[in-house]
């Protein structure tokens, strides 16, 4: 139960990881919270007492699982207020900061929907910011049952503008080695790449931001969601609208270390993206504008617990179509198809889990390069292959095509088990394996075109819930650290 585009439509190719953060964070904000009513039984109701019944749906309402009678006895009526800062580190963002502040509405014990809903309104606020360039605000609501139906409401608004936004290229070009028209050289690490790039020649030109431009996108998102065999499966109708603002930054005088070493003021020289625009374009997208969309999506969920799954599955589909019916500036369509499973294998079962994830995703050639990146898982949407929640060892949206495919592989460990202040800690180590391709089309896939990591990962669960992650990946051509929220799915 988590929400539709619950990491922003396209937290944009750095976006993604900021989604990440935000999951991480609600985690967080749910967990205190139920932290803190634990410590209080609910008005007239003693902790000595019997736990209660929860009473049976109202009319009308699905059949869905009601809460555990010691939560129902510990839930808060009526509304009560969290919030929590936002930190994490990534190589593609840098450090960011921010803070989240949640307003939640339970109702009353009368209410036939409390022993049902999570809460019956929840409104939260974030402001966060990184070193590396990328803003990332967000206003969302989420209704658990509109207007006393079994039928649930989320709307988001986002505000993202990401001055380091990377365009490598689009399909199977991604694939080849680094290059640019400054070098005839062709490179296999990005490390010396970037290098390359760095430079300033004689003549004062550099092509340091060849690979990046910057992204302003405003975004609101809406969707309906209902709920059925008792929540195993949730089929969900939404839209979705962007506004996209292209800057390259070609022409743009930036201060670098000239030829010898001293400060100089650097022309940039007309990046990968100009050149992808330029007549004949290669790509759809580079006057910006509107990207506005219908959603149909379809998920099935056997986990045994969503922040740290030990068995089950959650497999999800998502169709997208962008319509000038929308006022879209753009007409094309998505596919996405992907499932996860959690196998124990030792007993005590959480003490050592393994967890598969795998991709595919198609698209037409008439989707805008800024919004071809986006994965759209239905709980937590993501952006290109490359970065801390696709292939750990890679750029952020180092690979994006028109067909991207993703698998990944964690054998999650949990080593040890203690409490500090009364607080719940376990630590969990967890070796791992990606792997991933692009494509102008499918037929295009081919053995050759695979790329993988692999590296390693410490997480630290706390109180079950939140989920602390310091993940490593390594590649042939780079290697990424990230210091995060939860399981990268």
């Amino acid at each position: 139960m988590r929400r539709w585009y619950h990491r922003a439509i396209r937290a944009r190719r750095r976006y993604l990881l900021l989604a990440l953060i935000a999951t991480g964070s609600e985690i967080l904000a749910a967990s205190g919270a139920r932290a803190a009513e634990a410590e209080a039984a609910a008005p007239g109701v003693s902790p000595a007492s019997p736990l209660p019944a929860v009473p049976p749906p109202p009319p009308g309402f699905d059949a869905r699982r009601p809460l555990d009678p010691e939560d129902y006895r510990r839930k808060n009526e009526r509304g009560y207020v969290t919030g929590l800062p936002l930190v994490n580190y990534d190589s593609n963002f840098g450090f960011g900061v921010g803070a989240r502040a949640y307003y939640y509405w339970n109702g009353t014990r009368d209410d036939p929907r409390f022993g049902y809903t999570p809460y019956l309104h929840r409104v939260f606020l974030q402001a966060f910011a990184t070193t590396g360039g990328l803003q990332f605000h967000w206003l969302d609501y989420d209704v658990p049952s509109l207007a006393g139906t079994p039928f649930r409401f989320r709307s988001q608004m986002i505000f993202i503008r990401n001055t380091d936004q990377h365009h490598f290229a689009i399909g199977g070009r991604a694939l080849d080695r680094f290059s640019f028209p400054g070098s005839t050289a062709t490179f296999d690490r990005y490390a010396d790449f970037q290098q390359a790039l760095d430079r300033v020649t004689p003549a004062g030109m550099t092509w340091h931001r060849y690979n990046r431009y910057r992204l302003t996108q405003p975004v609101w998102i809406a969707s309906l969601e209902r709920t059925l065999l008792r929540g195993l499966l949730r089929p969900m109708v939404g839209v979705g609208f962007n506004h996209y603002a292209v800057h390259t930054y070609g022409g743009q005088i930036d201060r670098l270390t000239g030829p010898d070493g001293g400060p100089v003021d650097a022309v940039n020289a007309p990046t990968r993206l100009d050149e992808d625009c330029a007549p004949p374009a290669h790509i759809v997208g580079c006057a910006g504008g509107w990207d506005n969309y219908l959603r149909l999506g379809l998920s099935f969920d056997t986990r045994d617990f969503e922040p740290d799954p030990n068995h089950g599955v959650f497999a999800d589909l998502a169709l997208d179509h962008g319509t000038r019916l929308l006022g879209s500036a753009y007409e094309w369509t998505r596919l996405m198809i992907a499932a996860r499973a959690y196998f124990s294998l030792l007993r005590p079962p959480r003490d050592l889990v393994l967890a598969v994830r795998g991709t595919f995703q198609v698209q037409s050639d008439s989707t805008p390069f800024e919004g071809m990146n986006l994965v759209p898982y239905i709980e937590d949407p993501r952006q290109g292959l490359g970065g801390l929640r696709t292939m750990r060892g890679y750029q952020q949206d180092r690979f994006v095509g028109p067909a991207m495919l993703l698998g990944n592989l964690e054998l999650r460990w949990t080593f040890a088990r203690f409490a500090v202040a009364k607080q719940k800690l376990a630590l969990i180590a967890v070796p791992f394996f990606d792997i991933g391709t692009v494509a102008d089309r499918l037929s295009a896939v081919h053995r050759d075109g695979w790329r993988w990591n692999a590296g390693g990962a410490l997480r630290i669960s706390w109180n079950l819930a939140t989920i602390l992650t310091i993940d490593y990946g390594r590649s042939h051509e780079d290697a990424g650290l990230f210091v995060n929220f939860n399981h990268i799915f």
